[in-house]
């Protein structure tokens, strides 16, 4: 298929229009590669049509200006596509691509002909009724109603039902570049688009809607643009040597607040932000409704960032991960770190998902422990017993998961444990025995330590927004700390154990490694907010 862009807008490929487009064309040619010819309106020459009619008198189909517009007519005839890619300008076109529209008249032929539907309008010169169109525009508005009305009506006039529309409201915001992920999550819908437009000449009703979709609530989308209009203004007037000059921290903040989601909402937050390079300071109230920003009259905050402005806008925009940042000082946190581990979950570009059903809710590490805890409390006093109570146990534990959505580690607990009854039942037992729920766990832990994601990251991530916290470096790191920590004593005791068994110690025994278990659990709760906090902030100190 011979496909010809117009790319009528006077940024060129810098036009935000034109990343649809190319994203269109993309999707088209996943599935077969097209002849792509691109007419760049801004880059060619082309001059205003004088009425002469002598593309109709004197020298039928060709006009007697001399410029770029003969090797396009011929480039526009010989297309089965035409894509036409610009902004809306004042309710139409930009003024070079209509100069280009009526320069298409010598396709046209003088004589007026009358349609069944009474409407007049001259014939083509040439068969052109297997080309189809597709207008791919972008505009300022948070609404199409009202904005593309005059341009709709202009390109339906043209090509009737050969006509296909991709109109994108709010397109403004695509050169946010903190915005990215929602731009890109809209042009995969465009992707797909092109890949059915070629298979079905159409797009399919559920792609249709998705294209349809704002990028954002209207609401936050104008005040979005108003904070980047004051951006753009900023660095337009600010001298180049004039780093102050250049403090566009505010209007950022209010884009960021814009996008939070009040969803999120369990509690009111104080987000504080100290930017050191400009010496600034904000907060961030995130309350039950919306988010504001103060710049003074500040009160006691939830969350501390000290950061350089540079490297927060490298953040936001993707440029830098902003967990690998923290975990290399770039920049530090102060209070509560859960606040920034769900940054993504507060200030989430686009409309919040929509919540799924939860089937099963979250495990807790309870399920895990449960069949080692019941093995070894028992087995002292009977090995048949113990035994017993670990198959149990095990069963127990398979029964539960089906409420609970269970983690590798309680599958493969849940089967040692069952395994190892069985052989103390077989066995009869020995004292050896007392041991293997210790060895067993302490071994398991261990070599979880290794792995991507360790034992204790499967239970605690579900106090850090879930699963998305495995992302976070910093979170990793503490978790596999305390997991060898946990895997270190499970493997001491169950020495101990070899050696205390059917002794008078036997009994101090047992209640040690609950006092232990209980003091290790109070240092855990310590650690994991301790450690994080050490590497966020530099120095461990944590306030509220």
């Amino acid at each position: 298929m011979n496909i010809l862009v117009i790319n009528g807008s006077p940024k060129s490929k810098n036009s935000n229009t034109y990343q649809i487009t190319a994203a269109f064309l993309d999707g088209m040619n996943s599935v077969r590669n097209h002849s792509v010819e691109l007419i760049d309106i801004s880059q060619s020459m082309i001059e205003h049509c004088l009425g002469c009619y002598a593309c109709w008198t004197k020298t039928p189909g060709q006009c007697l200006i001399r410029d770029d517009m003969a090797g396009h007519i011929e480039k526009y005839r010989n297309a089965d596509l035409i894509i036409w890619s610009f902004p809306l300008y004042y309710f139409g076109m930009p003024s070079k691509t209509k100069a280009f529209l009526d320069r298409l008249l010598p396709i046209n032929l003088p004589a007026i002909d009358i349609h069944d539907d009474g409407t007049n309008g001259h014939p083509s010169r040439y068969d052109l009724s297997h080309q189809r169109h597709i207008l791919i525009s972008t505009c300022g508005f948070a609404s199409i109603k009202g904005n593309y009305d005059s341009l709709f009506q202009q390109f339906e006039l043209m090509f009737h039902d050969r006509l296909t529309k991709i109109i994108c409201p709010e397109g403004e915001l695509f050169r946010v570049p903190a915005l990215s992920r929602r731009i890109d999550e809209y042009l995969s819908h465009v992707k797909k688009a092109g890949e059915e437009y070629h298979l079905l000449g159409r797009f399919s009703q559920e792609t249709q809607n998705k294209l349809s979709e704002l990028l954002f609530l209207p609401e936050v989308f104008i005040e979005m643009a108003n904070a980047d209009w004051e951006i753009e203004r900023i660095n337009k007037a600010s001298a180049p040597e004039s780093h102050a000059a250049k403090d566009t921290s505010y209007p950022f903040l209010r884009q960021m607040a814009a996008l939070y989601n009040p969803d999120m909402y369990i509690k009111d937050i104080v987000l504080e932000m100290y930017f050191t390079d400009l010496d600034k300071t904000y907060q961030l109230l995130l309350g039950k409704e919306n988010c504001t920003v103060k710049t003074e009259d500040f009160t006691p905050c939830t969350t501390r960032i000290e950061t350089p402005f540079q490297i927060w806008l490298e953040i936001s925009e993707g440029k830098i991960d902003g967990s690998e940042a923290m975990m290399k000082q770039m920049y530090k946190v102060f209070g509560d770190l859960n606040t920034m581990m769900k940054m993504d979950d507060f200030f989430s570009p686009g409309k919040p998902a929509k919540a799924t059903p939860v089937i099963r809710k979250q495990s807790n590490m309870l399920l895990l422990l449960l069949p080692f805890i019941a093995m070894w409390t028992l087995m002292p006093f009977n090995y048949i017993l113990g035994g017993a109570a670990g198959i149990l146990a095990g069963g127990f534990i398979s029964i539960l998961h089906l409420w609970f959505k269970p983690t590798p580690y309680e599958r493969i607990g849940a089967f040692s444990v069952t395994l190892a009854g069985l052989i103390v039942i077989v066995t009869g037992g020995a004292d050896w025995q007392l041991s293997i729920p210790f060895f067993a766990s302490g071994l398991l832990w261990l070599a979880s330590s290794f792995l991507r994601i360790p034992v204790t990251a499967y239970y605690s991530c579900n106090d850090y927004g879930g699963e998305k916290a495995w992302e976070i470096p910093l979170f990793i790191r503490t978790n596999r700390i305390l997991t060898v920590m946990w895997s270190i004593a499970y493997l001491l005791w169950g020495v101990v154990e070899l050696f205390a068994v059917n002794t008078q110690k036997m009994l101090i025994f047992e209640i040690s490694v609950w006092i232990v278990t209980g003091l290790l659990g109070l240092f855990t709760a310590w650690f994991s907010k301790w450690y994080p906090a050490k590497i966020a902030g530099g120095n461990g100190h944590t306030y509220m």
